[in-house]
């Protein structure tokens, strides 16, 4: 089953691991997926109502505001979830997380 980064405001960045469903992606964000592509092979998923339920502002993501839980993961061409290595681990961490 595939691994993804998951980043909640408040809480510490954990590695889950999920199944190839959207749902359980859609859960662990508390709502509907909105989609954002990082580059070639990684997404972020966030709700996409966080800005109209005033969710808090997540502080873990270095390249803009995004609000409430998201999660990142790796997907083939076809979008399907493939999982993070270590080595992408370190990539993501470099790129897109903010250190505090």
């Amino acid at each position: 089953m595939p691994k993804v980064l998951v980043a909640v405001p408040g809480e510490k960045l954990k590695i889950n691991t999920v199944t190839e469903s959207k749902t359980e992606i859609s859960e662990l964000i508390g709502g509907a997926l909105e989609c954002v592509q990082l580059g070639s092979h990684f997404v972020l998923y966030c709700n996409q109502d966080g800005n109209k339920q005033d969710l808090a502002v997540n502080p873990h993501f270095a390249q803009g505001i995004i609000k409430g839980p998201f999660v990142i993961a790796k997907v083939e061409r076809e979008g399907r979830n493939i999982g993070i290595d270590e080595n992408d681990i370190q990539f993501i961490m470099n790129t897109f997380i903010r250190t505090q």
